[in-house]
């Protein structure tokens, strides 16, 4: 037993197993189940008993836990544990609830048993008003005129709390009046009143006019119905649906926070007077309240009955809302229907408008009228008809006894005659309805009993859109058709038919036969084909099925044309998209007789020129052509369906459409969800929000500016053109087109500086059926087109084009191609395979033209039921590479060792294709090919064996009409002249061009040029002497070089000069330094100097006999400056056959000081 205690007291929980049997479920059962307080008072004390049963199989023990934390405050719980309670034993619990707050609590009481715990629900309700309304519809049912009758709207309230209500007719609007009451010591406040305005004016008026009607916005109307009377208000200020902030406020006065709040408001002096006034001038609605208890004060537990007075004194069908609300605003505003039907005396017309439907004229229609006598004796009746239409309306009998609660029928006879819309134009209305207004007197009674008889009275006339067809001139080989209309003037329809027509005339279309519906116009054709000559003049019936005939005339000439075909009707066989088909006739020239079949004409030509509408696809070859008499000409037809490009143009634009449509949906719902998240996560954040936080504010865009629709901005691209027409075609059907083409004749030939005139009847007719079916297989590649064109190929050159070929059938389909040409200019890479459902296959196609020309070819893709034509075009072209400098030789100058110099020629494309080079150096070759190319076109190499010329790009591109400019890079690295060949190659073609570079390099940036080095030899040709015969003077060690000018001097007259020229230059920033080559900061380029030293004194006389010009002189950066020598040789040296040889020193300053030894030889010849 301890170690049981010492559990429960642990709260651990153990099952219960009796004769193999477990307890599961509540072990303890309350009596009653639920603690419940009810409309409790705070500070009051409310205690209730409970009595828990031990419900399991054997002995439990129970314990109280504990309450809900929102019950500590208020509920205590007496309890005693019973300690081991048998099964069926009870225990007692007290529940005390002492109310702080005027609050809803709900909780539970915690318990533990020593099978599991449980709780017992708890549940505190404050004092409220529970409203309902049980019947929101009242229908008092058929109420004669006169009579009153009474029925009642109950409010319920099942709460403990009482408050006040108030019921009045919608569309009665509250007028809120403001009085200020200033009292001593206290502040002023604002009092509303109300005042009730009845917005709805009746009408009293005898005869039923419009019924009544509700909102299309579905808003609270109230409308009340009398006889002739419609009477409705809008939504008014302080209805539920008003658009005003301050028409939401509620439709009492200012509720204050009591139990059971301040009374209602007593009707204003307004609305008393108004419904005096309404009351004095018998103009009260039928349906009405008892102004007694349409407003109070509802107890508790209680019933409050609200009174509905009708009280009708014309025949309508009544229908009115009332509204009934509540002071505490614990319910909506309810709005309960009230309606009722009157009827009139006890002698009444079961059919109060007979409708007669559409009656022609001069026919008879009838109908029953039948009169019902609610009265306990008989009455004689009789039956008044207006004077205007005693013609055309009768009823049999005219006079009758009606006898009690019994009925009478008489019969009505309409026969409207052809005089009834002149004779009673005041009795139609719009659309040619006739009202017929029809009396019933009763006796003893000064009231009658009205009734309307209407019918729409219409005729039964039929027009032509002509008065006459003239069909002109008709070829007797061929059928004329003229069009015509035909309308239905009558408002109901008519069979009609052409019938006793000429034999050479038909109408169609289903031979003159049909229906014309009200109102149509039907377009006809009448057919003509003459069978003789002359002119033809007769008349064509149209018979109704009430035997009405009309007639239209017609006339037709029978002529013969000049020219005959030979097969005016041409069908062709079922074409799938894409595919060509051909037919041919043949016109011919037969017509040796003239019209009147009397004169011979053997030598007459004719000239035809055949005209095929726009949008059909067919071509006509030849379409323009001259016969000769008796000479026969083939035309050949040529039927190609291909879809409308309007109909591609407007699918990828839907398409485009529903794909911007849905990406707008998908932004739209994508931000709703994003806002509902914002909510969601501002909603549980705890604690109030600071002062002066809002909630966030999006900022709308200024007026003027507007987000831009992409529906106004649709761009089709070619893809969703190709994926339109894969579209298309794939739920492409079928379509058949008739076309007429006129083939217009004249008689002589046709030139081109000729102009013949023809006549419309001398124009024959071919007839083409052009059914088009569903292809099999279509082309994605090319934008869906079938011309492949290549373009533009050098010659011996091959250009490879892709073509995507899609199956739309849902079987198999097997492609084979024609043959192609046999000279391999166009040629198929890949072989054709069967394609599955729905498949794809790339078919690759090459193009290597031979010669300078154009390729055309047709090349056709076939499969079981269609043939895809693929047009294959190409042109090959030679290419043209021009060069520039034009020269062929490029000289990049002078420049130090060392450094790089960089010089640039072009390649300009004239070719109408691009065109692919690649540059190679001569040099690059093998010594063998240096050794027999002839004269040398190489100059010296590097020491390093790295070439001194490169060129950069070696290869690329270039578009038709655009130049590349390749770039010279000359890197030398010793002193010396360089020069080398640029070989400029084309992609596949044997040709090259060639361009000589050259270049020279020094030790120091000064150089001089246009003097001898190394020295001379004497030949025969130049005279010069030979340097072994002149004494030779040692050289200074600091002497770099020397040069030899050399004066060739012949003494036709003293004292003659002659001049030699020399360069000096300075090439110092010509070139960069590789480490420099991507420097931003570029180096000063410094001019050099050059002096030449005087001839020493021991020369004698030829001290005096050369002068220098410039002695001594600057040299800019990149320039050359020329130095002069002018020689006149003295008098007494001047001997024929005389050699003169002296010299002198050259100092030129660059970065570096040097010297060169000059040397001047003279040759005096005769």
């Amino acid at each position: 037993m301890a170690e049981v205690l010492q559990k429960q007291r642990d709260n651990i929980v153990q099952k219960q197993i009796t004769v193999q049997r477990e307890f599961k479920g509540q072990a303890f059962m309350s009596k009653p189940e639920e603690v419940i307080f009810s409309d409790y008072i705070v500070g009051e004390t409310y205690s209730q008993h409970l009595t828990l049963t031990n419900v399991s199989y054997t002995i439990n023990t129970l314990k109280l836990i504990g309450l809900s934390n929102n019950l500590l405050d208020f509920i205590t719980v007496d309890f005693t544990p019973p300690g081991h309670l048998s099964a069926g034993l009870t225990c007692d619990l007290k529940v005390t609830f002492s109310p702080l707050i005027n609050e809803d609590i709900k909780g539970e009481i915690k318990m533990l048993a020593q099978t599991g715990a449980f709780s017992i629900p708890v549940e505190c309700r404050i004092k409220r008003t529970q409203i309902s309304v049980p019947n929101t519809s009242i229908d008092f049912g058929t109420v004669c005129v006169g009579e009153h009758q009474k029925a009642y709207i109950k409010i319920v309230n099942s709460g403990a709390l009482g408050t006040h209500y108030r019921v009045r007719p919608l569309g009665w609007v509250d007028e809120v009046q403001e009085s200020v009451t200033e009292e001593k010591g206290e502040k002023s406040e604002e009092t509303l009143g109300k005042t009730e305005v009845n917005l709805v004016a009746s009408q009293l008026e005898q005869g039923l006019k419009n019924p009544a009607k509700e909102d299309e916005g579905g808003k609270d109307m109230a409308s009340v119905i009398t006889i002739g009377t419609l009477q409705e208000t809008a939504t008014l200020p302080g209805t539920p649906h008003s658009s005003r902030p301050e028409d939401v406020l509620p439709p009492f006065a200012k509720v204050e926070e009591t139990i059971q709040g301040p009374p209602m408001e007593e009707p204003s002096s307004a609305e008393l007077l108004h419904l005096q006034t309404l009351t004095e001038e018998g103009d009260a609605p039928d349906i009405s309240l008892n102004k007694s208890t349409t407003r109070g004060f509802i107890e508790p537990n209680s019933t409050v009955q609200v009174e509905v007075i009708y009280n009708p004194v014309h025949v309508a069908q009544h229908v009115s809302r009332f509204e009934v609300s509540v002071a505490d605003g614990s319910i909506d505003p309810v709005t309960v229907t009230v309606r009722a039907n009157t009827i009139d005396l006890p002698v009444y017309v079961q059919e109060q408008d007979i409708y007669l439907k559409y009656c022609m004229v001069d026919r008879l229609y009838q109908d029953s009228v039948v009169l019902h006598n609610r009265a306990t004796s008989a009455l004689r009746i009789k039956f008044e008809i207006p004077t205007a239409l005693r013609d055309h309306v009768d009823v049999l009998p005219q006079n009758g006894v009606v006898q009690a609660n019994s009925s009478f029928s008489a019969q009505l006879k309409f026969i409207p005659l052809s005089s009834i819309f002149e004779d009673c134009k005041k009795f139609f209305s719009d659309g040619q309805l006739l009202k017929i207004p029809i009396r019933i007197r009763v006796a003893d009674q000064t009231r009658c009993v009205p009734f309307t008889v209407s019918a729409h009275v219409t005729g039964t006339d039929i027009s032509f859109s002509a008065k006459e067809l003239d069909f002109g001139c008709c070829s007797i080989y061929e059928s004329v058709r003229m069009p015509f209309s035909m309308t239905n003037h009558c408002l109901l329809p008519q069979l009609f038919g052409f019938v006793s027509v000429p034999d050479f005339v038909t109408i169609q279309p289903n031979d003159g036969f049909g229906t014309l519906l009200p109102g149509e116009t039907l377009d006809l054709e009448a057919v003509v084909h003459a069978k003789a000559l002359g002119d033809h003049n007769f008349s064509i019936t149209c018979t109704t099925e009430i035997d009405r005939h009309f007639s239209l005339r017609c006339k037709a000439t029978g002529v013969i044309p000049h020219l005959e075909v030979s097969q005016p009707l041409i069908r062709f066989a079922p074409t799938a998209l894409g595919d060509v088909r051909q037919a041919s006739f043949y016109i011919s020239n037969n017509s040796s007789k003239t019209e009147d079949g009397s004169r011979k004409n053997d030598n007459m030509k004719k000239s035809f020129h055949i005209v095929v509408p726009d949008g059909i696809d067919l071509t006509v070859s030849p379409s323009v052509g001259t016969l000769n008499p008796g000479q026969r000409l083939r035309v050949q037809l040529t039927f190609g369906p291909t879809l409308k490009k309007e109909d591609i143009e407007n699918e990828a634009m839907e398409t485009a459409r529903q794909e911007i449509l849905a990406d707008m949906e998908k932004k739209k719902k994508e931000e709703e969800e994003l806002e509902r998240q914002t909510e969601s996560v501002a909603g549980n954040k705890k604690g109030k929000p600071k002062k002066g936080s809002s909630k966030p504010h999006t900022p709308k865009s200024p007026q003027g500016t507007q987000t831009p629709n992409p529906l106004d901005n649709i761009v089709i691209t070619d893809e969703a053109r190709i994926t339109a027409m894969i579209k298309l075609k794939t739920n492409f059907e079928q379509r058949f087109e008739k076309v007429l083409i006129p083939c217009f004749t004249s008689a002589g030939e046709c030139s081109h500086d000729k102009t013949l005139d023809y006549r419309l009847h001398d124009t024959v007719y071919i007839q083409v059926h052009l059914p088009a079916v569903k292809p099999e297989l279509v082309l994605l590649s090319q934008n869906g087109s079938s011309i492949v064109d290549f373009g533009n190929v050098c010659i011996g050159q091959t250009k490879k084009m892709e073509l995507t070929l899609k199956s739309i059938s849902q079987d198999p389909v097997s492609l084979t191609t024609s043959a192609f040409p046999h000279d391999g200019t166009f040629q198929k890479v890949n072989a054709t395979r069967d394609l599955a459902p729905l498949g794809l296959h790339q078919m690759i196609l090459e193009f290597t033209p031979r010669t300078r020309a154009k390729y055309y070819e047709v090349v056709e893709v076939r499969t079981q039921r269609s043939t895809l034509h693929l047009h294959l075009h190409g042109c090959g072209v030679e290419p043209s590479l021009v060069v520039s400098p034009d020269s062929g030789t490029l000289d990049l100058g002078h420049v130090m060792v060392g450094e790089i110099l960089h010089g640039t020629f072009t390649l300009k494309n004239n070719s109408e294709i691009d065109l692919q080079y690649g540059i190679s150096l001569l040099s690059e070759k093998s010594d063998v090919v240096q050794a027999f190319s002839g004269p040398s076109e190489i100059g010296n190499s590097n020491k390093s064996g790295i070439l001194p010329f490169q060129c950069t790009p070696h290869t690329g591109n270039i578009s038709r009409g655009q130049t590349q400019e390749i770039t010279v890079k000359f890197h030398p690295d010793h002193k010396d002249s360089y020069k080398d060949v640029v070989i400029v190659n084309l992609l596949n073609q044997p040709q090259e061009t060639r361009i000589e570079v050259k270049g020279c390099s020094w030790t120091g940036s000064m150089f001089v040029l246009g003097a001898r080095d190394p020295a001379p030899s004497v030949t025969l040709h130049t005279l010069v002497p030979e340097i072994e015969d002149l004494a030779a003077e040692p050289e200074p060690e600091e002497m770099k070089g020397e040069f030899w000018v050399v004066f060739i001097c012949s003494l036709s007259a003293p004292k003659q000069t002659f001049n030699e020229t020399i360069s000096i230059g300075n090439c110092r920033g010509a070139g960069v330094i590789p480490d420099s080559l991507n420097s931003i900061d570029k180096a000063p380029k410094p001019s050099g100097d050059f002096a030449f030293e005087p001839l020493k004194a021991d020369y004698g006389p030829l001290a005096k006999a050369l002068t220098f010009n410039p002695q001594k002189g600057s040299v800019e950066s990149c320039a050359t400056v020329p130095v002069s020598f002018q020689f006149c040789p003295p008098k007494e040296l001047a001997e024929v056959g005389a050699r003169l040889q002296f010299n002198t020193l050259l100092t030129l300053k660059g970065e570096t000081v040097e010297q060169f030894r000059v040397n001047f030889v003279v040759e005096i010849v005769k």
